[in-house]
C-alpha cells in the first residue's frame, strides 16, 4: 500500500518567534510555530557561527535560517532580551504556504 509523505516543510505551522543566543561555542537559534505548534531549533553554521560575530549577522542568518526552513518570505522585528546576549524577533507577517 503506497502512502503519501508531505514535505518536511509542510508539516511547520505558521513561525511566530525567533529566539537567538549566543554560547560559548557559537550561535543557537530557536524556532516557534503555531498551526501545529512546534520548535525547531539548532546551531548556525554560516560564517556567523563564531561567538564573536555581530548580533545583527546573526539575526539575519536566523532569518534566512527561518525562511529557508518553511520556504515562506518572512518579515521579523528584532530586539534585545533580558537575558544577555539573547536577541528575539517576532514574526510580523508570513506569505501564505507554498502550494504542494
Amino acid at each position: 500500500m503506497a502512502t503519501k509523505r508531505r514535505p518536511y516543510w509542510r508539516t511547520f505551522g505558521t513561525p511566530t518567534a525567533l529566539v537567538l543566543y549566543r554560547t560559548l561555542d557559537g550561535w543557537r537559534y530557536a524556532i516557534y510555530f503555531a498551526e501545529p505548534s512546534g520548535v525547531a531549533d539548532g546551531t548556525l553554521h554560516e560564517h556567523v557561527a563564531a561567538p564573536a560575530s555581530e548580533p545583527g549577522i546573526a539575526q539575519a542568518a536566523c532569518h534566512r535560517k527561518a525562511e529557508k526552513l518553511t520556504r515562506r518570505h518572512l518579515e521579523v522585528r528584532w530586539r534585545a532580551s533580558d537575558q544577555p546576549d539573547t536577541w528575539a524577533g517576532t514574526v510580523t507577517s508570513a506569505d501564505p504556504r507554498p502550494a504542494l
